[in-house]
């Protein structure tokens, strides 16, 4: 399957917001984050990088 850890880098360092995530969707400047048991979260941050090999989304804050 395709699901991504997703993390956000607070200065360097990386805290996990979410497991499995299947879709990221840009929500009213923000970023509504899916997983796999359709369980939704809403962050106030930006895509800063995506590794596709390591299945990892990582944001930074806004």
């Amino acid at each position: 399957m395709c699901e991504a850890a997703v993390f956000l880098d607070r200065e360097g360092e990386l805290e996990k917001v979410m497991d499995d995530v299947v879709e990221v969707k840009p929500e009213e400047g923000r970023l509504l984050l899916v997983d796999v048991f359709g369980e939704q979260k809403l962050v106030s941050a930006k895509i800063s990088q995506v590794e596709l090999m390591d299945h990892r989304i990582i944001l930074r804050e806004c």
